[in-house]
């Protein structure tokens, strides 16, 4: 995955990578969600024969980059405690 273009400023952040990475950003919205800091997160795709995904996240407290850290460590931890 590369990321073709990262917004950011006070609140929001916004990615936009190379790859039809939906299953990964669908994960991490749920982990976001369930964060009192998050106002929103989601992801969006121009069409589904374009292999480009934008993901966002708006915060009430904190910055959006921390809240995306600290969502991806909360996926992969409950993840890693998961036996497949």
């Amino acid at each position: 995955m590369q990321i073709l273009e990262k917004e950011s400023d006070d609140k929001t952040l916004r990615i936009l990578v190379d790859s039809d990475e939906e299953s990964l950003f669908s994960l991490l919205k749920v982990y976001l969600m369930d964060m009192a800091d998050v106002d929103i997160a989601g992801y969006t795709k121009e069409h589904h024969l374009v292999d480009k995904t934008e993901f966002f996240l708006k915060v009430t407290k904190g910055t959006p980059e921390e809240v995306f850290k600290k969502g991806l460590a909360l996926a992969k931890k409950d993840l890693e405690s998961k036996k497949l």
